[in-house]
């Protein structure tokens, strides 16, 4: 489990490696902040 801390601190290209990870659709239109919401979303389930 990723906080908002911790994927803030991350690169955009590691929290795409996450996403496509987590089967986030869309993930590489998305910019970073959207990107980190996406992902805790997606935590959230």
């Amino acid at each position: 489990m990723y906080d908002i801390i911790e994927l803030n601190g991350k690169l955009l290209s590691e929290l795409k490696d996450i996403a496509k990870k987590l089967n986030i659709p869309k993930f590489d239109t998305l910019k970073k902040q959207d990107l980190i919401y996406k992902i805790l979303d997606h935590q959230a389930l």
